[in-house]
């Protein structure tokens, strides 16, 4: 996969197996924004993980109601599947997913079965800021069905990734949003640096 010309430092994905960037973090961190960033400087294909929410997940968070573990299972599952089962083709090997991934146990999850797909690699990037500036973002955002009302569920829920988890890098988005997008980029692309072909 080569480089888009815009990017001439940015080096290209490694070939030989695919890769999936989780892009993390609660409501209202810039999961999306990042994530569709990143996949258009990288050449990569963007996923919106929130696509996959059924209807009765979508119906409680508009209501400003947390989901449960159970209710997340079944859309991480989806979203896993999806991510481990997409087609193979040119532009296509390679995922940028944007996924909460609030808990330890549901990254695991999302890694276990990353792990059974043989030729798949998964790293995350968790989007971290302190609540009171995520509760400002969603109320001020239009037209999303996670509004203010959840961040701080998510925040009770959260739990911040370990110094044992190696495949998780952590970039604060209590800056502006080009500094978080340069910034993610730069850690993506040591990331590659450091991943063998």
């Amino acid at each position: 996969m080569t480089n888009d010309l815009k990017n001439p430092h940015v080096k290209p994905v490694p070939k030989g197996h695919r890769w999936i960037l989780f892009v993390s973090g609660p409501t209202a961190s810039g999961k999306s924004s990042v994530a569709k960033y990143l996949a258009d400087e990288l050449n990569l294909k963007f996923v919106e993980g929130d696509g996959f929410h059924p209807k009765s997940n979508v119906d409680k968070m508009s209501r400003g109601e947390p989901l449960t573990d159970e209710d997340r299972f079944g859309w991480l599952q989806a979203l896993h599947e999806h991510a481990i089962h997409h087609p193979k083709g040119p532009g296509t090997d390679h995922l940028v997913v944007t996924c909460s991934a609030l808990k330890r146990q549901y990254r695991d999850l999302l890694r276990q079965g990353s792990e059974n797909a043989g030729d798949l690699r998964v790293h995350f990037l968790h989007l971290d800021a302190p609540e009171e500036v995520l509760t400002q973002r969603a109320t001020a955002r239009k037209g999303h069905f996670a509004g203010p009302a959840l961040v701080h569920s998510q925040f009770e829920a959260l739990e911040r990734p370990g110094k044992d988890e190696e495949d998780v890098f952590t970039v604060s988005v209590d800056q502006t949003v080009d500094e978080v997008q340069k910034e993610a980029l730069r850690r993506v692309t040591e990331l590659l640096d450091e991943d063998p072909e």
